[in-house]
């Protein structure tokens, strides 16, 4: 039940691999964003609590940052498989246009 042509594959395949170095990239900022804030560093009061608040949500984007980068990298392991891009709810077909968006889908959009 291979719904997808190789030509559809290898498209997703490049768009994973392309996704997978754009997250480590992104990854790779996020770690030196949530560095800790020296506590003798001269920024005033009010800086200091938007350094801090900026760092906690910075912390949260890394966290997913790395949870969508091991999605994506399973995905780039399965892609060779014939159930890829089957829903693994309902068994159906995901559409193309919806794996381009999201490779690392596993659902139709119905099954989300």
């Amino acid at each position: 039940m291979d719904q997808l042509s190789a030509e559809q594959r290898e498209t997703l395949r490049a768009l994973l691999t392309a996704k997978i170095d754009e997250l480590r990239t992104d990854i790779a900022s996020l770690e030196e964003a949530v560095k800790p804030i020296a506590p003798d560093c001269a920024i005033g009061r009010l800086s200091r609590m938007e350094a801090i608040n900026s760092k906690s949500v910075n912390e949260e984007l890394l966290r997913g940052a790395r949870r969508r980068l091991q999605l994506v990298e399973r995905a780039l392991q399965r892609a060779d498989h014939p159930q890829f891009g089957l829903c693994t709810r309902c068994g159906r077909p995901i559409p193309f246009g919806r794996l381009e968006i999201m490779p690392e889908s596993t659902r139709c959009a119905g099954c989300t």
